[in-house]
């Protein structure tokens, strides 16, 4: 599936929109209340300084981990969406962490991902995080949001130390080599250009042919074809990264890079995931709460998930004409479907 990308001439482009007066907003004019907390440091997390930032109105509110990455793409951070998620800062304690080969650690080893970095490595370099943010806030527990690559590390984390967590959370839950995925995605693409019925999509829909997905050429094609037919994504993407506090231009160009060496060490790891490997039984309440048209992936492939799982407690919900970036393109409603299911839980 084609994972976000975020290319040096994108960047060039932006960044020469965000140097005109007024383009760029300040990102982060607030000041932390008496009760809150706003740290942003690196941290030294076995052995390696990586990006973490812990951001809230109250310590008292429950701590939410957010952990990628975003789309389908190992490497892609949510750091630096600070505006996008300010909202939640009200209601939680949000942790966000650049793991090994993503963003401002990537940068800052020298866009090199060292060799003896695997997936059991971030698995042990997010323990060592909600560690981290157990002892800064004083907390026991925290809830793990785990996104697309990040939902099989928080998974496993979960697994290790099930007592550190209150609930495992996810907008995009890989349940499936992508290859599956991405059949499912042509056969939606199918539909909605032939219930569109736009007469040049339709011809070059068939003129790539019965498998488009078998060829890399047909296959870029049929996603560019798609990009019109595809769920909301989040507008400004670029311009907020670059916005964003404490990150310079050269650490934002450096995020493609870092999703190209994440995928190239990490993407076997989830070339192997299908459903009968994932666990059957989860030690903490679960919620799924999914864009209705996760394109990415695929809704049913998670509901059937869902429901072969045993847990001590179990929610699903869906938010309707939202798709795999459901958390940034309905920030709001994302965070009452929180409120609704998972708060409950934080302990």
């Amino acid at each position: 599936m084609n994972a976000p990308h975020l290319d040096r001439r994108t960047f060039a482009a932006a960044s020469l929109a965000a140097l005109l007066p007024g383009a760029c907003a300040a990102a982060d004019a607030w000041d932390v209340p008496a009760a809150g907390v706003r740290e942003e440091a690196f941290v030294n997390l076995g052995g390696a300084d990586q990006w973490v930032t812990i951001r809230g109105e109250d310590r008292a509110n429950p701590v939410l981990v957010l952990i990628g990455g975003a789309g389908n793409a190992f490497g892609a951070p949510f750091s630096p969406f600070v505006r996008t998620f300010r909202p939640w800062e009200a209601r939680y304690t949000l942790v966000q962490w650049d793991p090994q080969g993503t963003g401002k650690t990537f940068a800052r080893a020298g866009r090199e991902l060292p060799p003896a970095v695997t997936f059991e490595t971030l698995v042990a370099d997010g323990l060592a995080l909600v560690a981290h943010v157990r002892a800064r806030l004083g907390c026991e527990r925290v809830i793990a949001l785990g996104v697309c690559g990040g939902s099989t590390v928080a998974l496993r984390m979960i697994q290790q130390r099930p007592g550190w967590f209150s609930a495992f959370v996810s907008s995009g839950m890989v349940t499936g080599p992508p290859k599956a995925a991405e059949q499912v995605y042509l056969e939606r693409l199918r539909h909605r250009i032939a219930a569109r019925a736009v007469p040049a999509d339709v011809a070059k829909l068939a003129e790539l042919g019965p498998d488009p997905l078998s060829d890399p050429d047909r296959r870029a094609q049929l996603f560019r074809l798609g990009a019109a037919y595809r769920p909301p994504n989040p507008e400004n993407q670029v311009r907020e990264v670059l916005g964003a506090p404490n990150w310079s231009l050269a650490e934002a160009a450096a995020i493609p890079a870092g999703i190209k060496a994440s995928w190239e060490r990490f993407g076997p790891h989830w070339e192997a995931v299908d459903l009968p490997a994932l666990p059957s039984r989860i030690p903490v309440p679960i919620a799924l709460l999914y864009g209705e048209d996760n394109d990415i992936q695929p809704t049913a492939f998670a509901k059937a998930w869902l429901d072969r799982i045993e847990a001590p407690a179990k929610a699903w919900a869906t938010i309707p004409v939202a798709g795999n970036h459901v958390m940034e393109t309905h920030t709001a409603e994302y965070l009452a479907l929180l409120e609704r299911h998972v708060r409950p839980w934080a302990t």
